[in-house]
């Protein structure tokens, strides 16, 4: 299972409920169609104020294959557009992870 964990900021101006709003909203149900997406979730600060970022989204793909494919697809660069426009994506930090359960 691979799985793509990426931290997000809010764009300035747009407060952080806003950003969640829209998040909830807007984007998730537009990424939540990725082909190959087998689970997504995504996670908000309790204390946004004093947090690093302002949400985790974590989307597994079987492989990182399929997960290539979704991103090179047409909705892929649409789910991609639609983050660029509320989150400052030049401080997104991006990582590609082999996960491995311990405890379910």
């Amino acid at each position: 299972m691979t799985k793509l964990a990426i931290t997000l900021s809010r764009a300035e101006g747009t407060s952080f409920e806003g950003f969640q709003r829209y998040y909830r909203e807007e984007h998730a149900p537009l990424a939540a169609d990725l082909p190959g997406l087998e689970r997504y979730t995504v996670s908000f600060p309790d204390d946004p104020e004093s947090a690093s970022y302002d949400a985790l989204a974590e989307l597994w793909f079987p492989d990182a294959e399929t997960m290539a494919e979704a991103f090179g697809s047409d909705l892929g660069r649409k789910v991609t557009a639609d983050a660029e426009s509320f989150a400052e994506m030049d401080a997104a930090e991006r990582v590609v992870l082999d996960e491995h359960v311990v405890v379910e």
